[in-house]
C-alpha cells in the first residue's frame, strides 16, 4: 500500500491557514492528503514552565519533536480520521527562523542550535517502530515577510487576515500561490532542501525553501 498522508508541523494557525488548503488540493488528484500538528507556538523557543530552561533543546529535540507527533496522532480526532503512522509518506517542520542564525539572544540560540539537528534528521521515529522522512521549511524572518515583505511582527488578528487573503486568493489562482514562492525576484530560494539548509545559516536575505516542497509535490504526480 503506497504512503498518502503529509503530516505538517506548524508553529501557529496562520501557517496552517494560508499554506495548507492549496497542498491539500493539489495532493488529493494523487489519492493524497494532508493533516496538520499545529504546535500553537514555537517549541525552539519555549521555556519549561517557572524555569529559564528550554524545553526543547539540542539533547532532546528528536525526541521531543516525535513525542508530540506521536501524541497528535493517538489524539481521538486523529484516529477518528483513521489516519496511521504507517501511511504517513513524510513530515514537513514549518517555522520561522527569525534571523536566529544571525541573533545573540539566548532563544535565538537555542533555535539555531536545534534547527542543525533538525536539518539533518533525514527520518524521524515513531511509535511501533514506524519510520517517516522530514524536512524543514523555513522562511527567513517569518510567514509575512514572504507572502507580502512586511518584516514588523504583527499582531494574530493581523496574520490571520493575511494568510486567509493569500489562501482564497492561491485558491482561485493557482499561479499566484507557486508563482510566490517560486518567482519572486527578491525572494532567496535553493534547487534543493540540503543546499537550502546550509544557504539559510549564512543568508540575511528576505528567504524560504517552500519552493523544494513544490517541487516535491510535482515529482509525487508522476508516481502512479
Amino acid at each position: 500500500m503506497k504512503k498518502r498522508v503529509i503530516l505538517f508541523v506548524v508553529e501557529g494557525p496562520s501557517d496552517q491557514d494560508a499554506l495548507i488548503p492549496f497542498i491539500e488540493n493539489e495532493v488529493q488528484s494523487n489519492k493524497m492528503r494532508t493533516t496538520v500538528k499545529n504546535m500553537h507556538g514555537d517549541i525552539l523557543t519555549k521555556y519549561i514552565d517557572g524555569t529559564r530552561r528550554y524545553e526543547v533543546n539540542t539533547s532532546n529535540v528528536r525526541r521531543e519533536l516525535s513525542k508530540k507527533i506521536d501524541e497528535y496522532l493517538d489524539s481521538p480526532s486523529i484516529k477518528s480520521e483513521q489516519i496511521k503512522r504507517k501511511d504517513l509518506k513524510k513530515i514537513y517542520y514549518i517555522t520561522d527562523t527569525d534571523y536566529c542564525f544571525f541573533q545573540e539572544f539566548e532563544h535565538s540560540k537555542n533555535k539555531k542550535e536545534c534547527l542543525m539537528k533538525i536539518f539533518y534528521f533525514e527520518k524521524l521515529e515513531l511509535k511501533n517502530n514506524i519510520e517517516v522522512d522530514i524536512d524543514v521549511i523555513f522562511f527567513s524572518k517569518h510567514l509575512e515577510h514572504v507572502l507580502r515583505n512586511i518584516e514588523e511582527n504583527l499582531s494574530n488578528k493581523e496574520k490571520a487576515k493575511i494568510a486567509i487573503e493569500f489562501s482564497k486568493e492561491s485558491l482561485k489562482n493557482r499561479s499566484f500561490y507557486i508563482d510566490t514562492f517560486k518567482n519572486q525576484k527578491n525572494l532567496k530560494t535553493w534547487k534543493n532542501f540540503s543546499d537550502s539548509y546550509i544557504g539559510i545559516q549564512n543568508c540575511r536575505d528576505r528567504a524560504c525553501n517552500m519552493n523544494n516542497l513544490l517541487d516535491e509535490i510535482e515529482s509525487w504526480k508522476t508516481i502512479k
